[in-house]
């Protein structure tokens, strides 16, 4: 009974959400997927519905700045593939860190990877965005003293530490055209 009522909600959604879209973007048309009868819906066809409309859609991509909290994912997001890796450490109270961070903002959404509504990967950039907060013991343990730092490595290996001040976004765009590697 419940799994039938959420059926015939999300095929209303998705009579809805296809209705919205300009005439030109139906992939497929609601004579394909009726709405009365909720028994012919399965959650995976469901799915598969929302992936197709949502997954790439550049409209809704976010940018991925993974947050590192400790030494074993620091590593491990260090190691995770061999582009570059830029890794901002900030402090919350740091009012420098905070107009800083639009602008880490920015570059990452231009040069890193995007991910769609649902969470997956949907582009890949040049490089691999993380931030380190302050309290998280992290920054004492790599000897960051200033704020807010961006660190560039390549796998374990630290190619630029940059103490971020009013041009430390070009600064920090020229290291990374300075260390990427032609594909």
């Amino acid at each position: 009974m419940v799994r039938t009522y959420y059926l015939i909600v999300a095929a209303a959604a998705y009579n809805v959400i296809l209705a919205s879209l300009p005439q030109c973007c139906h992939s497929f048309t609601t004579e394909l997927y009726p709405t009365n009868n909720a028994k012919r819906w399965n959650t995976s066809h469901l799915q598969m519905i929302f992936r197709e409309l949502v997954s790439n859609d550049e409209i809704d991509l976010r940018v991925n700045i993974t947050s590192i909290q400790k030494k074993d994912a620091f590593e491990k997001f260090l190691k995770e593939d061999d582009r570059l890796c830029v890794i901002k450490f900030y402090a919350p109270f740091c009012k420098a860190c905070k107009a800083f961070g639009k602008k880490f903002r920015k570059l990452a959404i231009e040069r890193g990877d995007a991910i769609n509504s649902i969470g997956e990967i949907a582009r890949h950039g040049d490089a691999r965005f993380g931030e380190v907060d302050f309290s998280s013991g992290l920054v004492k343990e790599l000897g960051i003293t200033k704020f807010p730092t961006v660190a560039i490595y390549r796998g374990s290996e630290l190619l630029s530490e940059i103490t971020c001040k009013a041009d430390a976004i070009e600064k920090i765009t020229a290291e990374m055209d300075n260390h990427l590697t032609p594909r």
